[in-house]
């Protein structure tokens, strides 16, 4: 139950990546020296996070104690997703720093609440219960990544909305 979960986190992980790694590199209209740093430390995050998501990939789930291998790279995560919500956006992006609060916040939740899934002797139902809302917590958070990396890169987000 647990290893197939661990395969869900890294699918997961990939395909949010794949969008985000893509307009994370699009540098094309940096004119101002601000709007530069910013970008640059907007791609570190990317970098940091792709990083994570290779990591999460490789992790063998038929290894002891891959669990602890998992949960440190989701720790790992969480900070970069903190470090990202704590940067000071650009004025032009303002309207954006609160989707980065969000996204935080929710990858925190997330990593919490994996914590306590695969640290805790849980019945399947309630270790199911609790891995699929950190999941969906997670899913979240890259959900707002995403949005904000678009817009970032002025592009229209189509039909996509942060309801939830």
């Amino acid at each position: 139950m647990k290893q197939m979960n661990l395969k869900k986190i890294a699918v997961a992980a990939s395909a949010g990546m794949l969008l985000t790694m893509t307009a994370c590199t699009n540098n094309s209209n940096d004119n101002s020296a601000e709007l530069k740093e910013f970008r640059a430390k907007v791609d570190t995050f990317c970098t940091s996070i792709a990083t994570v998501d290779s990591n999460i990939n490789a992790i063998d789930v038929e290894s002891t104690g891959y669990e602890q291998t998992m949960l440190s790279e989701l720790d790992s995560l969480d900070g970069y997703f903190k470090e990202f919500a704590a940067l000071d956006f650009p004025s032009d992006y303002d309207y954006l720093e609160g989707l980065a609060d969000e996204a935080s916040s929710y990858m925190d939740t997330a990593v919490t609440n994996y914590h306590d899934a695969f640290e805790n002797d849980y019945s399947d139902a309630d270790f199911t219960a609790k891995y699929n809302y950190a999941y969906e917590n997670y899913s979240r958070a890259y959900k707002r990544i995403q949005i904000i990396v678009t817009f970032f890169n002025g592009e229209i987000s189509d039909g996509v909305t942060v309801t939830n």
